[in-house]
This record gives structure tokens, sequence and C-alpha cells, in this order.
């Protein structure tokens, strides 16, 4: 998702209701957010599906780091060996189990 330009993605929400397809097509097109005013304050912002998506997704990520940040930091940690240790018993485990 690209940087908002002020100059041209700031709407005043008389002139959203106004022109509300256009403005809708507006984040697809350009791949910027708009961004509603009412009363010369930022109201709202509008984003397409896939801005939203990506919003979404990026929480998400920045969620997991923290949460990793916050295990280490408590030595809740496991070595990569351990689990790979652990992955290669259970697939193991699996093929010798008889299918029934």
């Amino acid at each position: 998702m690209r940087s908002s330009r002020l100059t041209k993605d700031l709407v005043p929400v008389h002139e959203l209701r106004a022109n509300l397809a256009t403005w809708l097509d507006r984040p697809s097109e350009t791949g910027r957010p708009v961004i509603v005013t009412q009363r010369g304050k930022a109201a709202a912002v509008l984003v397409s599906p896939a801005m939203l998506d990506e919003i979404e997704e990026s929480r998400t990520v920045v969620r997991d780091v923290l949460r990793g940040l916050r295990e280490i930091e408590a030595g809740e940690v496991v070595d990569d060996a351990e689990v790979w240790a652990d992955v290669e018993e259970l697939l193991s485990s699996k093929a010798a189990a008889p299918e029934g």
C-alpha cells in the first residue's frame, strides 16, 4: 500500500457524498487510501479490499513477532534442533503405525 498524497487523497465528506462512486474506485486505482475529512479533520479512511487484507496480514505478523519476543524474554523458547527432532519422531511414528 502506498502512502497517501494529501493533495490528491484527501476528500471532504460533502465531496465524497457528491461523487461517491468515483471516490470508492480511487483506492483500487491508485493503490493509496483516501482520507475523508469532516469539519477539516480526518474522520475516516477508504481502502480497497486488497489493502485491508494487506493491513490485516501485517497486523498478524506484528502480533506474532511481539508474542515471540515476549516468549524469548520469558525464556519460553525451544531450540530448533529439539523441534525438528520432535517432528521427525512424529513422522516416523505415523509411518510405522498400521493403517486401520
